[in-house]
Order: structure tokens, then C-alpha cells, then sequence
């Protein structure tokens, strides 16, 4: 739990210093990138994250390449991208197919061109390569490397599971319109803690993004790297992007219950078909390689 806490805690010191910082930061955003103050101030405490990192890793000796994951795994990095980017396809997939079938989701015939679907999967996969590689590293990197030397999988995979979904959903508030001050600053940021208080507006997108991290921590328990587990995530994203460019909600459908606010593609038939990948992987994938100093 140790290493459980010092990234929680080290997470939270980055955004509280983001959100210190974004009054004078602010300007820069705005004129190089057009961010919103609320984006402005989560894209930097992502940044100081990034940075201090390493720092981090030296002090919870977790800077070797095995805690982190940054091994070749067997057959090599290129094929466990690819085989990743398959599965998470395949998944995805699944999810928008079930969801077309019972009319939750319908295809827009004006969105139909090659062009626009082409360019939705290239900037899907471009974005979720990048997004993966970083999100991958975080959570299954050094911090899964880190928990597995005194825990045993599974209390490992759900501690992990739940982090990584928590934070798809307490993201600073946005401004509205005020003057954008040290206090208002730090209201954006507690205004995202408070959604914690709406957890029944997001439960089940919660579950399904908590069952997907247990499946990417499979497999970087199964495999020892984090290549596969990247390709799954970009796989996600790439049909996800692709989803939202040629296809629509129906928010009066009877099973519009199949998923969530959050982003209309999770929710409970995606946590049932993730989860039944990820039984299927993990009784069917050899036995787990063995972690440094892990029981």
C-alpha cells in the first residue's frame, strides 16, 4: 500500500500545484493551444506529473526496466502491439455492434464517407497510442510493478482498477465565465473532487473502466511488459473515435441503460464484454510471469 499511496498522493501534489500555478500559466495555454481554463489546468498537472516521474521512481526504487514494464515480451513489442490493437478492436467492436442491434446507438448515413471515417480512425489510433502509452506506464508501469513486490494479483488489480477509473471522472470544474483567480482556480479543482458526490450519475461507467484496468493489469501480469496492454488501449480508442464520428444516440431506446453519460459507449454491456474477455485471457493466457520480490 505504500506504493499505492505515494502516487496517489504524488498525483494529487501535481494537480494542487497546477491549479496554483494556472493564473500566471493560463495565457500561455490559451494563445498557443485555445485550452479552456479547466483544460489548461488539468493538461499541466498532467505535465508535472510527467516530469517530476522519474524523480519519483528513483525514490521508491522503481526505476528499473522489469518494476516498470518496459521489457520486450515474448514474440517481441511489435507483435504484442499488434495483437493488443486486434483485441481491443475486436472488443469495441463487440460493444458498438450490440449496441447498433438494440437501437442504443444508430448509424448516421450523411457520416458514412471513406474520408471522414478514415480520419477519425487515424486520429483515433494516433491519440490512443499516445494517451496509452502514457496512461499504460502510469498505472500498469512502475505502479503495478511497484504494489505486485508485497501484494498478492488480484487486491493489486483491483486497488489499480479503481484508481485508474476514478480518475476518468474527477476532472476540474469549469470556470464559467468568472475571473480566473488563485481561488477560483482552486474551486475548478475542488469542483472535480466533488463529482465524487455524483457517483450514481457514473456508476456504471466506473465499473466498466475499473474492469478494464483489471484487464490491462492481466496482462502485464501474464506478459511482464506493457506492450500489449498499450495496443488494447489504442484499439479502444481508435473504435470509440470511429463510433462517435458515423453514429448517434438514441437516448429513448428501452435499452438505453446498456451504458452511461460519461461517453455513451460505456456501461454495462461493455463492462459484460470486457469482463468475459478478460476471464477468457486470463484462464487461457500461460501462467503469469513471475515479478521481482512478488509472492
Amino acid at each position: 500500500m505504500r506504493i499505492y499511496l505515494a502516487f496517489a498522493l504524488y498525483l494529487t501534489a501535481c494537480m494542487l500545484l497546477s491549479a496554483l500555478l494556472l493564473p500566471w500559466i493560463q495565457p500561455f495555454f490559451a494563445d498557443w493551444l485555445g485550452a479552456a481554463p479547466d483544460r489548461s489546468l488539468y493538461r499541466f498537472g498532467m505535465l508535472l506529473t510527467a516530469l517530476g516521474l522519474p524523480l519519483l521512481l528513483r525514490a521508491l526504487d522503481l526505476s528499473d526496466r522489469l518494476s516498470m514494464g518496459w521489457i520486450s515480451p515474448a514474440g517481441g513489442v511489435r507483435r504484442a502491439l499488434l495483437s493488443g490493437l486486434g483485441m481491443g478492436i475486436l472488443m469495441l467492436a463487440l460493444v458498438i455492434l450490440g449496441l447498433l442491434l438494440a437501437g442504443v446507438r444508430e448509424v448516421q448515413p450523411e457520416r458514412l464517407q471513406f474520408m471522414r471515417i478514415a480520419s477519425a480512425a487515424i486520429s483515433g489510433l494516433g491519440s490512443g497510442l499516445a494517451v496509452g502509452l502514457i496512461e499504460e506506464f502510469f498505472f500498469r508501469g512502475p505502479l503495478q510493478g511497484g504494489m505486485r513486490r508485497t501484494l498478492p494479483f488480484w487486491p493489486m488489480a483491483v486497488l489499480t482498477g479503481v484508481f485508474y477509473a476514478l480518475l476518468h471522472f474527477i476532472r476540474p470544474a469549469p470556470l464559467d465565465g468568472a475571473t480566473l483567480t488563485l481561488m477560483s482556480s482552486l474551486g475548478m479543482l475542488a469542483g472535480g473532487l466533488g463529482e465524487l458526490a455524483n457517483f450514481n450519475f457514473w456508476a456504471d461507467s466506473f465499473v466498466t473502466l475499473t474492469v478494464a484496468g483489471i484487464f490491462l493489469a492481466m496482462t502485464r501480469e501474464r506478459t511482464g511488459s506493457l506492450a500489449l496492454a498499450i495496443g488494447v488501449h489504442a484499439g479502444w480508442v481508435t473504435v470509440i473515435r470511429v463510433a462517435k464520428h458515423t453514429t448517434g444516440t438514441d437516448h429513448q431506446s428501452p435499452w438505453i441503460w446498456l451504458i452511461g453519460d460519461y461517453d455513451n459507449v460505456t456501461g454495462w454491456l461493455a463492462s459484460a464484454v470486457i469482463g468475459g474477455f478478460a476471464l477468457i485471457y486470463w484462464l487461457r493466457r500461460k501462467p503469469p510471469v513471475r515479478m521481482v520480490g512478488s509472492d
